[in-house]
Parts: C-alpha cells; structure tokens; sequence
C-alpha cells in the first residue's frame, strides 16, 4: 500500500478525557510507516493508551468504486490498537442500504457512525468487550473464538500453510493476490472482510486468552 494510504494518528497516554489534558500526556501525531502490526505494537510498548484517528474511514466510497486500499489500512490500524488495548476515537461511513455493521462489531467502538445513526453507534458501544472476534496461533493451527453475531464460535483452521497464507491478510492485499476459493471459503466463514478490491483478516491476536467463562 503506498502513500495515498498512510493512516495518521494522534496519540495520548491515557484514555480519560480529564487526564488528557494533563502536560505530557499527549504525543503527538504520527504516521503509521512500514508494517502496520510492528508499528502499532511499538506504539503500546511507548505507553500509548488513546489514539486518534485523522479522517473517515469511507466505506461507502470503496463500494462505489474505490479499490478499498486506504479504508483497509485504517480497518488494520484500528483492529491492531483494539488487539493491544489502545482505544480509539475514529469515524466510519458505511455503505448505503443498511449493512450489517457486526462484521466490524469486534473494533474498538467509533465515535460516529455515518450511514448507521445514533442507534448503530449506541449497539456497537453497549455490545463490545474485549476478546470478541481474536485468534491465537498454535503449532500447526489458528484458533479464532468469535461472539459477533448472536452465537458463540469457535474455528480451527488446520493447514500446511495457513500462516503463509494468513500473514499477508494481516496486513490487507488486493482481492486478486488470494485464490479465490480461498476468499470464498474465509469469507464466508467471517475471517475475512471485503472493502472495495482489497481483503483483510478481521480478527485480531488474543495476547491474553480469556478465561472459559468469557468465550461461551
């Protein structure tokens, strides 16, 4: 992904309006540069705590036409702050047509909801938690617990490959890069989400696994 989309972030140390006002607690603005993962990671190990997200992530220009590249890279921003705890102030522009806004349920909840109104953003706060839609890595196997929807599940992908084929999506590649059966498959399974020409893996790593009385 190139220039055009470069996600750019202002950042605090702390979550709490008040306490954000506090000398020192704010640092600044930055641009996700290189890999979004080490990028977002280096910014939690700083002590970052709150991050700010420039702009509107438009879904709606990606369903018209838009290859999806920039929203995608902020979908992949968001879903790595949220996996490392940071919350975020950030807005989204959904398609028309009332789409299903859970897919994303699992990111931190934005601030503004466009093309959903007051009653999608009020859903998406009160419905979600820590650990909703995350994965972890095992030997030979990803596991994703997923509490999107209305049910619980649990997929276990088995595959000689599968972190070959996972890492890319981690960061988000064109529709064209992936086999399309393989598409298919974890889209469908929710694993995948489509914005315009690109794909990207939803669900963030689980860094602390729940405890069984949180994923069932």
């Amino acid at each position: 992904m190139g220039a055009d989309t470069a996600v750019r972030l202002a950042l605090w140390r702390d979550r709490d309006p008040v306490a954000r006002r506090i000398p020192g607690m704010y640092l600044g603005e930055t641009e996700l540069l290189g890999d979004p993962l080490d990028a977002v990671a280096r910014l939690a190990d700083d002590g970052v705590r709150f991050a700010r997200l420039r702009g509107t992530v438009d879904l709606a220009r990606a369903e018209a036409g838009s290859d999806g590249a920039a929203a995608v890279a902020a979908l992949v921003a968001v879903r790595e702050l949220t996996g490392h705890g940071i919350a975020v102030d950030w807005t989204v522009l959904l398609p028309p047509g009332a789409p299903d806004w859970r897919p994303l349920g699992h990111l931190h909840p934005p601030a503004e909801v466009l093309g959903g109104g007051d009653e999608v953003t009020a859903a998406w706060r009160d419905t979600f938690h820590s650990a909703k839609c995350g994965y972890r890595r095992g030997p030979g196997f990803i596991e994703v617990r997923d509490h999107r929807m209305d049910t619980f599940r649990r997929l276990v992908i088995r595959h000689p490959r599968h972190e070959q084929i996972v890492e890319p999506l981690l960061r988000g590649v064109p529709a064209t890069d992936l086999a399309e059966a393989v598409s298919t498959r974890y889209q469908r399974a929710g694993l995948l989400h489509r914005v315009g020409g690109h794909l990207w893996w939803a669900p963030y790593r689980l860094r602390r696994w729940p405890l069984s009385t949180t994923v069932s």
